[in-house]
């Protein structure tokens, strides 16, 4: 029986890329709590979007390992909570920074392609 190796591998890496963004981000929060006075609400959505679209992520590839149609949608879902992470790390900079943002940046390169792949018929 066929699996679809290239959708688990891709969004096991992303979903590690992610993790590490996410919880550097909720860190980065707690340091800035001075500057940011409502840091809390983004410390819990570094760890909601972060975390959780890296969880979710990784259940779509096991999904998508056996070629499942959740996969796909699961896969998706996490992408989107991924983007949405970047654009809340923008929002808390007040602009982009690629070298702040690069873990999340290759978690967002994994995990497209992961979803490219998790559409994949056997």
């Amino acid at each position: 029986m066929k699996k679809n190796t290239a959708a688990l591998v891709l969004s096991i890496l992303g979903a590690i890329f992610a993790v590490i963004g996410g919880i550097l981000w909720a860190a980065c929060a707690d340091t800035c709590a001075e500057v940011v006075q409502s840091s809390t609400g983004y410390t819990v959505g570094f760890l909601a979007l972060g975390i959780g679209g890296a969880v979710i992520s990784l259940i779509g590839g096991i999904q998508a390992f056996g070629f499942k149609r959740a996969g796909l949608a699961l896969s998706v879902v996490g992408l989107l909570m991924q983007v949405g992470n970047l654009v809340l790390e923008c929002v808390f900079l007040g602009g982009f920074s690629f070298v702040l943002s690069l873990w999340t940046i290759l978690a967002l390169i994994m995990l497209v392609i992961a979803t490219v792949f998790a559409a994949r018929k056997p």
